[in-house]
């Protein structure tokens, strides 16, 4: 009976083990992130959360040269129309947010070939959650919020709209911040 007893605590110990569940990576990055302003106490909590994507470096190099293409594009159609009208200063300016994003664009295929043995690993997740907060100040809801995290727990950007997820991740790109032009950005 006496071993009986032992292995029923033992079965116990190991079945409540296995109920506790450590804290969530991604919901603690979450939480930082939402409640990074918040003085004094609070209570955070997600009701729900869903991956819904993943990104590589290659598909977030290949989203910045696609933002500096189009915005080259669009700078020289301006460039064109104020050249056409004798605009000159508008037309200069045009030229000069043409050339800016034409070396941002070179700069980012450099960082691609720096990249290169790094280009299918995953540079970020794509998140939505739902839940709420609460402060000295009242309570937030969080109903279906956008979420882009690194696999190391930073998020790059949090948004209401699913749109603008992508707006802040090419800071993931190593290198990207510090050499690409902020007039042109593509942020």
């Amino acid at each position: 009976m006496h071993r009986f007893l032992t292995m029923i605590v033992a079965a116990i110990a190991v079945v409540t083990s296995c109920n506790s569940t450590a804290p969530d990576p991604v919901a603690q990055a979450i939480e930082a992130a939402a409640m990074k302003d918040a003085a004094g106490d609070y209570k955070f909590r997600i009701t729900s959360l869903e991956k819904i994507d993943s990104t590589t470096f290659r598909t977030e190099i290949a989203r910045r040269k696609d933002l500096f293409v189009l915005k080259q594009q669009a700078e020289d159609l301006l460039f064109q129309k104020y050249y056409k009208e004798g605009k000159r200063q508008n037309s200069e300016n045009h030229r000069q947010a043409m050339e800016k994003a034409r070396m941002n664009l070179q700069f980012v295929e450099s960082l691609e070939e720096k990249l290169a043995g790094r280009l299918d690993e995953t540079a970020y997740y794509d998140y939505v959650f739902s839940g709420y907060s609460e402060t000295s100040e009242g309570r937030m809801n969080y109903d279906n919020v956008y979420v882009a995290i690194t696999p190391g727990g930073e998020v790059l950007s949090m948004t209401a709209n699913q749109r603008d997820l992508h707006k802040g991740t090419g800071r993931v790109i190593p290198g990207y911040l510090e050499g690409i032009s902020s007039e042109s950005d593509g942020e």
